[in-house]
């Protein structure tokens, strides 16, 4: 895998929390934590830096368009927004599904960047 272990550890640890946080009730808590979750997977896949790179302030819409380089699909799109209205609020079983959503599309293009690397790999 091709994302900085720090943070594909932030995008587990945070989709874990919101489910733990939806099991509890906590919608806002489970809410926020989805939306981390996919802001972490999104900034690994890009190559910020998890320590750094506070000066990139960036959009859940516009980080996932940079990752896929054109316009997402209607479903991740509308989920993209969900999650960036609903940070502290809404369901929470809606966030952590909209959460699963852009994870899967995002992963599309993780696999793909790992396999283009290693189409260049010496045999």
């Amino acid at each position: 895998m091709y994302v900085h272990p720090k943070w594909y550890e932030r995008h587990v640890r945070h989709l874990n929390d919101a489910i733990t946080a939806m099991e509890l009730g906590d919608d806002k808590m489970a809410c926020y934590n989805a939306y981390v979750s996919v802001e972490a997977l999104a900034r690994g896949i890009l190559g910020h830096n998890p320590y750094g790179d506070y000066h990139k302030v960036e959009r859940l819409p516009a980080l996932i368009k940079a990752v896929a380089g054109a316009e997402p699909p209607e479903e991740v799109q509308d989920c993209a927004k969900c999650l960036e209205r609903s940070a502290f609020s809404e369901s929470g079983e809606r966030c952590i599904k909209c959460a699963e959503v852009i994870s899967n599309y995002l992963y599309i293009f993780l696999k793909a960047k790992s396999h283009a690397a290693d189409a260049f790999k010496p045999f």
